[in-house]
């Protein structure tokens, strides 16, 4: 078997992807930072894994982990993501972009270029207004990054586009897992808050996902060159507030309904959040990856749920949707989310594409 060397690859998708790929016999070099998670993930994975704590910004450094062990495939996952990038926009930027370029350049070095697999994400697509658009996305659709994640994204694939390495962009839509369900700290509520209640989501179960990196690993004659798309079936297309409810309703929470949120301007271009519906057909010929229905990722998040939701979900409700409801009136929030104009608010309009400065 092959040597892949994963980035990021104890994360939500990476641990996955790693842990599919020891499991076929492949041996794997998993870059990432070193933390307690990182270490509890590592510790637990089992078969030929060669942890690498390498930081993407260190060019020497990434160099010498991949001219060690001359990987046939990498998988590039590692990425500062949305909202987590609208904090410190510039050193997202930096690993992004700039710890993509080391990973490129490092790889181009090798005797045998190795098949590039870029995770890229439904950001590129910037604001997706339904209702002027309905048609699904497809690998055509011309990309219009909104923030600074998504042109990150859009960077990201024009410098994979243009390595001259066999390589794949693989978009990927709404990840789901209990890992990302629990994570409801500020910067994600806020992204919660600033998303319409009737912008379209198209979810992927992070099994899924990861299958389809290790799929696409062993599958590098008939993927290399393409955009794909990766979401769930047809039952992981949604509204945001349906899917926000599930959610909340597996993890104990309980569902909020329409007014923990505000509607999308259908007259406002702007006005959306990134995302949409995909059009999942060619990378499911390609990939086989949808192997769940969404009843099965909510009942995934619910079975890693603790109790304490459950127990105080009842009371906690009513209680946070009077706190959304103030909170909306003390920011004078109009009838409409128009989140871009609520984040570079929160963060500041570096986050706005057209005010990041590119490279």
């Amino acid at each position: 078997m092959s040597t892949v060397l994963v980035t990021g690859a104890f994360g939500q998708i990476g641990a996955l992807c790693t842990e599919l790929l020891l499991a076929r016999g492949h041996t794997v070099v998993g870059m990432d930072l070193r933390t307690d998670a990182t270490e509890t993930v590592a510790c637990r994975l089992t078969g030929a894994l060669i942890p690498s704590w390498t930081d993407l910004l260190d060019r020497e450094a990434v160099h010498a982990v991949v001219a060690e062990h001359r990987p046939s495939a990498i998988v590039h996952l590692a990425a500062v993501y949305s909202p987590i990038s609208y904090r410190a926009p510039a050193l997202a930027r930096k690993v992004n972009v700039d710890g993509t370029t080391h990973l490129i350049d490092a790889a181009r070095l090798l005797d045998s270029p190795p098949l590039l697999l870029f995770a890229s994400s439904a950001a590129v697509y910037g604001s997706r207004n339904p209702h002027r658009h309905p048609e699904p996305i497809t690998a055509d659709t011309p990309v219009a990054p909104i923030d600074q994640y998504g042109t990150d994204k859009v960077l990201g694939e024009a410098l994979i586009t243009g390595s001259g390495l066999p390589h794949a962009v693989l978009r990927l839509g709404g990840v789901i897992s209990p890992v990302g369900a629990g994570r409801l700290d500020g910067d994600y509520l806020s992204l919660m808050r600033a998303t319409p209640t009737d912008n379209r989501v198209h979810a992927v179960d992070a099994r899924d996902a990861a299958l389809a990196f290790a799929n696409a690993v062993e599958r590098g004659p008939a993927v290399t060159g393409r955009v794909l798309l990766i979401a769930g079936n047809d039952s992981y297309r949604h509204q945001q507030q349906d899917l926000s409810d599930d959610i909340a309703a597996a993890t104990g929470l309980g569902r909020l309904g329409p007014r923990a949120g505000l509607p999308g301007d259908p007259a406002d271009d702007r006005g959306w959040s990134f995302t949409g519906w995909f059009d999942t057909s060619e990378s499911q010929a390609l990939l086989d990856f949808q192997r769940h229905d969404w009843p099965d990722t909510v009942a995934w998040v619910a079975g890693a749920s603790g109790q304490l939701p459950r127990i105080i979900g009842p009371a906690l409700r009513p209680a946070i949707l009077l706190f959304l409801r103030v909170q909306r009136r003390l920011e004078r929030r109009g009838p409409y989310a128009d989140p871009w104009t609520f984040l570079a608010r929160r963060y500041g309009p570096e986050i706005l594409a057209s005010e990041a400065p590119l490279p």
